[in-house]
């Protein structure tokens, strides 16, 4: 069939062949691949759809808030449905099932399965954090009566707190204390003057009836014992009545202090996943729903890649993993010819800068042998003369200028 008879895609198509990342010139030319990589461009576009709404959903029921809560859930939501349709086009089109039919079972699937695994490690995380929002929509009463329940708990231990760290159960233990005494007092007035009742009437005691002396002692004991008790209970009045003025200050204080906790507590989100977690500590039913969500959204990440691995090899991938091993091969033998080359250009570089450098030395030495000639005959013209020229000044100088000519 040649290219010209082949059916033509719909524009659709070609959309989802781009969501899979295929090479849509490669694929043109096999129509029985189209379909499969529809599905996997389709799966890909799913993935994609599914994270934005996810991801909108997250941000709106847990931290948007505002009159612009729905427009920062709604970009919060593209860029996660960006980045994850991103990461799963950029899995599928970089995944190469191997070709070769000689290759080994273990080789395969390295290569095959390998590459998939950070995928899949990253869809259990990202499926985990997507489900938290839907199971707090879900068991929303639940963890609003759970919650609830938790609130009432903090704030009975909170008051535990406050009491603990306040007077109250010092002023309530001496007001037991000081009610102790009062009725120990009472008592013993109360016995004192029955001993005096059965004394004088001769039902107790010495057992002889009449105002004796012992019922005239027995009548001052009592009446000591009552003047004590109601000396005992004024001062008693006197006192509870300041220990329970510092109680009310003190528990209206505590009171305040509780209110303001109270207004603390709001049902933000760590509350409402508090209480997730302990629902579903607390009911195996829960849990299970909760764990079914969550392996969900753990399937639905990573189906695209899924689709991929599990599609059997066709035409497409073999024209693929020829067109890719052809270039390949190619850009090697171009990168090897452009170092060989370069090679050479710097080796025919450094021979022609050898050679100057070698034609440089020979002048500069034939140069310097014509200097040393000159001053030698300059010395023995001088000599000749009568001049005071000495073969000491002679080496100096010749000394100087091989020096001169070195450090140049």
């Amino acid at each position: 069939m040649s290219r010209d008879e082949l059916p033509v895609a719909t524009g659709f198509a070609r959309f989802l062949w781009w969501c899979g990342g295929a090479v849509e010139g490669a694929l043109r030319l096999f129509p029985t691949e189209w379909a499969k990589h529809e599905g996997i461009g389709g799966a890909v576009l799913t993935t994609g759809v599914f994270a934005f709404l996810s991801g909108f959903y997250a941000v709106y029921t847990t931290l948007a808030n505002g009159p612009y809560g729905v427009a920062a859930s709604i970009s919060v939501g593209v860029l996660w449905g960006l980045a994850i349709f991103n990461l799963d086009r950029y899995i599928v089109s970089s995944l190469r099932k191997p070709t070769e039919s000689e290759l080994r079972l273990w080789p395969r699937l390295s290569r095959t399965w390998l590459p998939v695994l950070p995928r899949v490690g990253l869809a259990i995380v990202i499926g985990i954090s997507l489900s938290k929002p839907l199971e707090l929509r879900l068991f929303q009463s639940a963890i609003a009566s759970q919650a609830e329940l938790n609130r009432d708990r903090v704030l009975i231990e909170k008051k535990a707190k406050l009491v603990e760290g306040s007077r109250l159960n010092e002023i309530q233990t001496e007001s037991n204390q000081l009610a102790a005494e009062l009725t120990a007092a009472e008592n013993r007035a109360r016995f004192l003057e029955d001993e005096f009742r059965k004394e004088s009437d001769g039902t107790g005691g010495s057992l002889r009836y009449g105002y004796s002396e012992v019922a005239r002692v027995k009548q001052a004991a009592a009446i000591q014992a009552r003047q004590a008790v109601t000396q005992l209970r004024s001062d008693t009045a006197e006192r509870t009545k300041l220990l329970q003025s510092e109680a009310d200050i003190t528990a209206s204080a505590i009171d305040r202090q509780l209110e303001e906790f109270r207004k603390s507590l709001t049902g933000d989100f760590l509350t409402k996943m508090a209480a997730l977690a302990d629902l579903s500590a607390n009911s195996p039913s829960i849990w299970w729903i909760s764990a079914f969500v969550t392996f969900l959204l753990v399937g639905i990440e990573i189906t695209p890649v899924l689709v991929k691995v599990l599609s059997p090899i066709g035409p497409y991938d073999i024209k693929l993993d020829a067109l890719n091993s052809v270039e390949t091969k190619e850009m090697l033998l171009k990168r090897d010819t452009a170092i060989q080359i370069a090679a050479h250009h710097y080796e025919l570089v450094e021979k022609a800068e050898r050679q100057a450098d070698d034609q440089f030395f020979n002048i500069r030495t034939s140069l310097a042998e014509n200097g040393l000639d000159q001053k030698a005959n300059q010395w023995k013209a001088e000599r000749a003369a009568g001049a005071s020229s000495t073969v000491e000044r002679l080496v100096g100088e010749i000394k100087k200028e091989i020096f001169t000519l070195r450090s140049s």
